[in-house]
């Protein structure tokens, strides 16, 4: 399961990869996860990043090519992967398809007018990176990450100001790219004007009909993580027949013999600090 998934800003594209990434096993690649933390590490590649990213503009292909075919490379899953908003503009499509194939394309449809609206009400974990909203989707306690308790907050670009242009950015130099998958046949589109679990309903519709054999897995229960398995217990280092010894003799103390005081398959028990040998009966 080779999967594309589009959409403009604030869509809500990384929630529902979240979902499917999870129900599915999928390889989770987004690049804005990718970019911020390389910002987050404060490389230069990061450094160069953010003046793109603060400003709403596309982050230049060398950067972004470059870290996603090292994280492709570098993690692989057997069910497939998700790549969440990415490519994002004509020249970005022909470099992937020159090392991937694509099985499917899904496009969340929002309207612009109410995007504007989600990005600014949009809360970020600082430790885990889960996303909330303050009103479509506030965590219990505000300011706080229900998963891990990590400190929430509102990223750089998701200001009004910052929203619009980005907007503009995407209908300008991504529409193009829908454009391009519609006429391959590999494209979906998928209403998301409505809850979240709207429009995760909706996309799994669209990968039943494309996969029946997902039914169940769909829409089953969530899987769950398994825990680590446990280090086995180390065991005990049998003696090999060579150094075994004679029923009824001891061992000496510290677990070796004094170099020429004692041969192997003596009777006698020498040790190592002028003790006495133990007796034969013992």
């Amino acid at each position: 399961m080779r999967l594309i998934l589009l959409g403009p800003p604030s869509a809500g594209k990384g929630t529902q990869a979240e979902m499917l990434v999870k129900r599915f096993g999928l390889l989770h690649l987004a690049t804005g996860d990718i970019l911020r933390e390389a910002v987050a590490a404060g490389s230069s590649l990061g450094k160069k990043a953010k003046k793109f990213m603060d400003t709403g503009a596309l982050v230049p292909d060398a950067i972004v090519i470059g870290l996603l075919e090292g994280k492709m490379k570098s993690t692989q899953s057997q069910t497939g992967f998700l790549l969440d908003g990415f490519p994002r503009n004509q020249d970005q499509v022909k470099q992937l398809e020159g090392f991937t194939d694509i099985d499917l394309v899904l496009c969340i449809e929002v309207d612009f007018s109410k995007l504007v609206e989600r990005a600014i009400g949009r809360r970020v974990c600082r430790t885990c990176g889960s996303v909330y909203h303050i009103k479509f989707n506030p965590p219990k306690q505000p300011g706080i990450c229900d998963k891990d308790g990590g400190p929430l907050y509102q990223r750089d670009d998701d200001t009004e100001e910052v929203v619009k242009k980005r907007l503009k950015t995407y209908e300008d130099q991504t529409k193009p790219v829908i454009h391009y998958y519609e006429t391959t046949g590999k494209l979906r589109y998928v209403e998301g004007d409505g809850t979240i679990e709207d429009v995760q309903n909706k996309l799994l519709a669209v990968l039943v009909e494309q996969w029946p054999q997902l039914k169940e897995t769909a829409y089953g229960p969530m899987p769950v993580a398994k825990p680590a398995p446990a280090p086995h217990a180390l065991k005990p280092v049998q003696p090999q027949p060579s150094q075994a010894r004679p029923q009824g003799q001891g061992q000496p103390h510290g677990g070796g013999h004094r170099r020429g005081r004692r041969r192997r398959g003596r009777g006698k028990n020498f040790s190592r600090f002028g003790q006495k040998p133990q007796n034969k009966s013992q």
